[in-house]
């Protein structure tokens, strides 16, 4: 994909030129930096003064050539953060909407039942859209834009109005979407937590200019807390896969990528099948000696690889065989003797280890 614009907006110009190739690509920055504004360019609803952009081999706009297909013309889904449902028609008919448009490179290998199966929405498809909750409307918002058989899908930033607990709900069916469904996504976003759970690529942008682009775990550690330091979350996510369980004792054992074991929640699941845990770096104690007599369930040794001092946060890299992110205080570190090459022992609660 190519991505060549420039916009004039109120504060700065918009003045992006990227080109990437991968199935989730994650636009990453604080609000008001200019994501929104690039996927409306994308799909033909905001004006462009100069660039390119082409999809799948096939342009979309040119200033050079005098190329400005309209928005019908471009094979795109949108989704958005309030859902845009229409609101005198019925679920069923917001989703058939999609599917019974005549869009350009409209396919038939995604079937209406194949995604309300993916996305589970099969049950309520008679409910008045204004009878559904917030994360029932994105997955009806996502269906039908599924269902317009896109070239590429822009979903910008779907899960803002969800609360925590519907957020961590929702973030399954996109990872569903993108693993069924053969759609390459641009997906806006100022959580860091949602570009580990679902992005291949990230490009950063800030103040309308792209900062830097790559594989989310290679660029987002350094540089996500400059982005926004008062916004962002100090995520840990990992790949991880499930050894065994103990329900009395309300725990799980997983081994992570990197092949530490960790305790988790209790769940079940079969044996090695695969998931995701995500550990916030707020959550996670540091200590220069090894703990006893705590209850947190995990005890990892590890080495100081690097700290980052931003806006009176200490950001702290922890070899432990993966790279865990630790915030504390700076009072923290300087009182603990923290520094680059010191050995530590990484303190997580059991219930601080959230799957997604």
């Amino acid at each position: 994909m190519l991505l060549r614009c420039r916009i004039p907006l109120a504060d700065f110009e918009l003045d992006v030129d990227v080109t990437f190739d991968a199935r989730v690509t994650s636009v990453f920055g604080p609000s008001g930096s200019g994501k929104t504004t690039l996927l409306d360019a994308i799909a033909g609803l905001r004006k462009v003064s100069a660039g390119e952009i082409e999809v799948n081999g096939r342009t979309l706009f040119s200033s050079a050539r005098g190329i400005n297909r309209p928005p019908r013309d471009r094979g795109i889904g949108y989704v958005s953060q309030e859902g845009a449902l229409f609101p005198h028609l019925s679920v069923r008919k917001n989703i058939l909407f999609g599917a019974n448009r005549d869009t350009y490179g409209k396919s038939k290998d995604i079937s209406v039942n194949h995604v309300l199966d993916v996305l589970e929405i099969g049950n309520f498809l008679d409910r008045p859209v204004t009878k559904l909750s917030g994360g029932e409307a994105q997955r009806v918002a996502l269906a039908r834009a599924i269902l317009s058989h896109p070239q590429l899908l822009l979903l910008d930033e779907p899960l803002a109005a969800l609360d925590v607990g519907l957020k961590e709900r929702i973030l399954p069916y996109l990872r569903r979407v993108r693993g069924e469904f053969a759609i390459p996504m641009l997906y806006v976003t100022h959580d860091v937590s949602e570009v580990f759970a679902l992005a291949d690529w990230v490009i950063m942008i800030r103040a309308g200019k792209v900062i830097e682009q790559g594989a989310p775990r290679a660029i987002l550690p350094s540089h996500w807390l400059t982005a926004d330091p008062e916004q962002s979350q100090v995520e840990n996510i990992f790949d991880a896969v499930w050894i065994d369980a103990d329900p009395k004792a309300g725990r799980t054992r997983v081994r992570l990528e990197c092949g530490r074991e960790i305790v988790i929640p209790y769940m079940a699941r079969p044996k090695e099948s695969s998931l995701q845990v995500r550990i916030r770096g707020d959550d996670i104690l540091l200590a220069t000696h090894r703990p006893a007599g705590i209850s947190a369930g995990n005890v990892l040794d590890g080495v100081i690889r690097d700290i980052e001092i931003v806006e009176g946060q200490a950001i702290i890299k922890v070899d432990a065989a993966a790279i865990f992110t630790v915030r504390l205080t700076v009072g923290a570190v300087q009182a603990l003797g923290l520094a680059k090459g010191r050995n530590v022992f990484l303190i997580i609660k059991t219930r601080s280890c959230i799957v997604l």
